[in-house]
Parts: structure tokens; sequence; C-alpha cells
């Protein structure tokens, strides 16, 4: 029995010696060809949906990048706004234009101004780019109030005095100067009224420094006591310069030196505030009785030969993204209800997709109001 038993268990030992082999040959094969074209392919979607989701992700991070800095420069421009507006017309404690001002200089001292240096209107004025292509027309802004105070010792305010001492103890003094027309007159102001004085000559670096003046005092001057130099105006518009870009300028005047803003927008004397301003819409809430609420809204202040008064200010601002964006397609599909009484195209919108939707491919675009009281206005 054992030897004939002996040849099988050699058979089956042979079998499964084969038998781990051609599983070792089989483990050592690899992938073929097919596993790994299949491989290859999964894994190039699945890159290709990785990139995809970090470029999405990196244009909405610029994008919402640049509509935060938008609504900052907005934000800015508001708080400027009202800051000038709660000064326009401030005349000091008396709050009335100087007694013996003549017709000229007490004109000046309205809180706006209807023109500019150049004799331009303040409302809907033509706005191009550097090509020659019609936007919006906008709006400009021409705010007038006592803003430079000169230090003075209030005990030399003394009835029919022409001398009176001036303080420049103070960082920033700022004193009269006789020899230029724009900053040879201050005005005193005490709770009761005001007045105009010419100033013939001063002494800055004497001790103490004086003012000498062409008229006497016409009165004692008791505390609250203010003493400005003739009122400043301070102007906003909107430009394009030189092809940079639309942004909102400003410029301040010398003491009714109407001239002193005449210059275009790459005149030095202008400052550019924000960039992306691209259209200013100003409109005043007129109060032609004596309950200090606005009647109506004009495009325009009030002339100065009529008693009415502006009482607040709307401001409408379109503005821009500042840097065209070309992983955008198109611009903002969206009417910008500016005013009511602007047309651009026969319309009383602006899209600047479908009105300008080559020049503002690129950009984005968000509209902001806000009406400000003038408070000066409501005090008289």
């Amino acid at each position: 029995m054992g030897k004939h038993n002996r040849p099988r268990r050699r058979c089956r030992e042979g079998r499964t010696r084969m038998e781990t082999s051609i599983m070792i040959q089989k483990h050592l094969q690899g992938f073929t060809l097919t596993e790994i074209m299949v491989a290859l392919v999964i894994s190039s979607i699945l890159m290709a949906g990785v990139l995809s989701i970090m470029s999405s992700s990196k244009r909405t991070y610029a994008l919402q990048n640049e509509l935060s800095e938008l609504q900052d420069n907005a934000r800015f421009v508001m708080d400027e706004f009202k800051h000038e507006l709660r000064m326009a017309g401030y005349l000091g404690c008396s709050n009335q234009p100087p007694i013996n001002a003549s017709t000229s200089v007490a004109n000046y001292f309205r809180p706006f101004k209807a023109k500019d240096a150049n004799e331009q209107s303040v409302n809907n004025r033509p706005l191009v780019d550097e090509n020659g292509n019609s936007f919006p027309s906008t709006d400009a802004l021409i705010v007038t109030s006592f803003s430079e105070p000169v230090k003075v010792v209030t005990s030399t305010l003394i009835k029919n005095k022409k001398k009176i001492s001036g303080d420049t103890s103070g960082r920033g003094t700022i004193f009269p100067d006789p020899t230029d027309p724009n900053r040879n007159q201050i005005v005193i102001s005490d709770c009761n009224d005001s007045t105009v004085y010419n100033v013939v000559a001063t002494a800055p670096t004497n001790t103490p420094p004086t003012i000498s003046l062409k008229e006497k005092l016409e009165k004692n001057y008791l505390p609250p006591v203010d003493v400005f130099m003739v009122a400043n105006s301070v102007a906003y518009e909107v430009k394009n310069p030189a092809g940079e870009g639309f942004a909102l300028f400003k410029c301040k005047d010398l003491n009714r030196n109407e001239l002193f803003c005449e210059g275009g927008e790459t005149d030095e004397k202008w400052e550019l505030l924000v960039e992306g301003v691209e259209n200013m819409q100003i409109r005043y809430g007129i109060d032609t009785g004596s309950d200090n609420v606005p009647n109506l809204y004009s495009q325009t202040p009030p002339i100065p030969s009529t008693d009415d008064k502006v009482v607040s200010v709307r401001i409408t601002l379109l503005i821009r993204t500042t840097n065209k964006r070309y992983d955008l397609e198109g611009a903002t599909d969206k009417d910008f209800q500016l005013d009511p009484e602007l047309t651009y195209n026969g319309k009383k919108t602006y899209n600047p997709h479908t009105a300008n939707g080559t020049l503002e491919s690129g950009y984005r675009h968000r509209m902001f109001t806000s009406t400000v009281s003038v408070r000066n206005s409501l005090n008289q």
C-alpha cells in the first residue's frame, strides 16, 4: 500500500508548487495599460475640478475685495460731504452775513454756488472719457463757509481802536496778508452780528503780533467772539484726468479768489479725493417758507435775490471698481436711477451694460444716496 501511494503524494506536491509559481507570476505582472489610462483620466478629471474651484475662488475673492474697496471709498466720500455740508453757510456765532458787506461780498456768503470759477453751471456737466466717448452728465458741488479762524486777543477788541493783537502761539496759525487782495479782509463776529474789516498792515513777528485795520472797530466785542478770514469755498467735481479713469476731485479756493479753482484736473490745486466715482448728482432741498422743511428739490441752489434757503442736500454717487477685470464678461446689467431729471440716450436711467457695454466691460458698479441737513440754514 505504501509503495503505491508515494507517486500520488509527489504528484500533488508538484501541482501545488506549480500553482504557487503561477500565482507569483501573476502578482508580478502589475497594472495593465488600460488600468493606467483609466487612472490617468480619473485623476485628470479630479485635478481639473480642483483647479476650477481654486480659480473660481480666486476670482470671487478678488471681486469681493474690489467691491469692499468700492464701499470703503463711498463711505469716505459721504463722510467728507457730510462734514463740509454741515459747515456750509457757517458765519460765526451770529450766523448772519456781515452787516456792512457789499452786495458782491454778501452774495459770496451764500452757502452754495450755482456757478464755478469758469462761470459754468454746477448742473449737468458733460462727461467724456479720453477717447471722447460720452457718459451721463454729472454735477459739481461748491460749498462756502467761514473755515479759516484768525486767533486774536479778544481783550484788544475795543471800540474805535484800529489795531488789535493777534495770537500766533498755536500750530498752523492763520494770519491775514494786506498785500493779497484775496486775504486782506477779516470778519469779526459775536453772537449779535458780524462786520468786515480791511487789513492795511500786519506785524506777525512783533510781541505781541498786531493787525492794523483801515476802519475803527464799531463796538466793544465781548466773548464769545470769532475772527475769520473771509469765507472759503470747497469745490467737488468728477473728472477723467488724462485717461486715468473717473475720479472725484476737490479744490479749496482762497478767500473769494474764485479764479483759484479755474484750472483743469491736471492743475495741482485740484486734489484727487477718490478714484472710481463715475457720476455725481446733487439736489438742493429748498425751503420756500419758514418751517425748515424742504418744499422741493432743485438742480441748482436758489439765486441770492430770493429768501429761499437750502435746508438739505441730496447726494447720489455712481461708483465703479477702480480696476478693469478682463476675466469678467460685460458690465453691470442694472438700471441706475441717478435722478428723475437725468436723461441719457433718451432714457431716465443709466445701465452700464446696455448703454456702454464695451467701455464699461470688466467693471462693477454700485450707487449710493444720502441726504444731509444743512444745519446752519436751520438755525437762521
